[in-house]
């Protein structure tokens, strides 16, 4: 199965980067890593490849304009971009894919989430939320003399999907589903800034990224995405692009909006502590409205719906919330031991911070269990590079670094 997907990857790959095209526009850079897969058996790697492809076939339902007019037609490079043949061949494999690495996800939520009562769940789920630690992250940065390193690379990693916020859930919200269809509208246009583009929630990320002089275009930063930087992205996208799931889309916003709440306002804090010169309104913002949001879900969406078609929605919606709260908890147990790990390596003088890599044109990618790297220096994220490549053996097996 590993080497038929391994040949499918591949074509699949070549025929991206030939749509891409030489020197591609960030927001229509549709390439993938396949050709790093042709001769290596690497289970990581391949499951990194298997993440960046379906991430391919979900990014083309968003409509995508460059922030600056390019040379050329853009109406061309539309129709090249969004060649109905061309998403076709692409989207093929998007069930297979799903199938290989989200349903296992979903499965084990399903296991946690048996016999769970959704009005329990939810009566539980805010305290339980209010009672949590901090952010151990949060907690490791402001000890930390490199914390602007590392925190640039949080920011850069959940670039993959802050970039185009709410454009997901904006595709559970096109039918015709009654009373819950209007409630969660009002919450889609309050993220996108009730049609005030500065008041955008994308803008006001932007404008954070701006503080850390990064790239403000979407897509730039896919070289340096690892693993669970793409499952998230890929979980969330599971479920909103198919309306086969929208209970688990439910239960998806009611985790969300509820856990924003306390994350967003950590993060407020921190950058007014840590980077007063940074504009951290988009923290704020959430940390305010998603009190409301959470209660417009639970008491305007959730309960209706239950009401009208039975508990069976109920124990769905808790499945989506717990499908999120693992690929949360996934992603920050990553994020914070790559941090450890990459400090650990710069104390013993293996490691420096910084960005080296050419992002238009990345080298190889590589995992710490692929044995075929050879490449003195590794870019890991966007904190910086390992001069020593045996200290990359080191890090969480679906870390990935590039090849300087």
């Amino acid at each position: 199965m590993n080497s038929v997907r391994r040949e499918v990857l591949t074509d699949i790959g070549q025929r991206l980067s030939a749509r891409a095209g030489e020197t591609p526009l960030s927001v229509y850079d549709v390439r993938t890593d396949a050709h790093s897969i042709v001769d290596s058996d690497n289970a990581e790697l391949q499951r990194y490849v298997q993440h960046q492809t379906l991430m391919r076939s979900y990014q083309g339902r968003y409509i995508l304009l460059p922030s600056t007019a390019p040379a050329g037609s853009i109406v061309a490079r539309l129709h090249r971009h969004y060649d109905p043949r061309e998403l076709l061949r692409l989207d093929v494999l998007r069930a297979d894919l799903e199938d290989l690495l989200i349903a296992p996800l979903v499965e084990s939520a399903r296991k946690v989430s048996v016999d769970q009562d959704c009005g329990a769940y939810i009566a539980n789920l805010f305290p339980s939320l209010k009672a949590s630690k901090p952010s151990a992250f949060l907690a490791f940065l402001e000890q930390s003399q490199w914390r602007s390193h590392h925190y640039r690379n949080f920011l850069i990693q959940s670039s993959v999907d802050l970039l185009a916020e709410a454009s997901a859930s904006a595709l559970g919200i096109v039918g015709e589903y009654g009373e819950p269809q209007s409630a969660l509208f009002r919450i889609l246009i309050d993220e996108f800034g009730y049609g005030t583009h500065n008041k955008k929630h994308s803008v006001l990320y932007r404008s954070t990224l701006r503080g850390f002089d990064l790239s403000e275009e979407y897509n730039s930063y896919w070289p340096l995405f690892d693993t669970p930087t793409l499952e998230l992205h890929n979980v969330i996208h599971f479920m909103f692009q198919s309306p086969r799931n929208l209970f688990l889309q439910i239960g998806f916003l009611l985790y969300a909006e509820a856990s924003y709440q306390r994350s967003t306002e950590e993060h407020f804090r921190y950058l007014k502590r840590f980077h007063p010169g940074v504009d951290g309104h988009y923290f704020g913002e959430h940390a305010h409205i998603d009190i409301h949001h959470s209660a417009m879900v639970a008491d305007e969406v959730v309960a209706p719906l239950i009401s009208k078609f039975g508990p069976d929605v109920g124990a769905e919606i808790v499945v989506g919330a717990e499908l999120t709260r693992m690929a949360f908890e996934r992603s920050g147990d990553h994020m914070l031991a790559v941090t450890a790990a990459f400090e650990a390596a710069a104390k013993t003088g293996k490691a420096q911070f910084g960005m080296r890599l050419n992002l238009a044109e990345p080298g190889r990618c590589c995992v710490p269990t692929d044995p075929d790297t050879a490449a003195d220096v590794i870019q890991v994220g966007g904190i910086g590079v390992l001069t020593d490549s045996s200290a990359f053996k080191h890090f969480p097996s679906d870390s990935v670094g590039r090849e300087v």
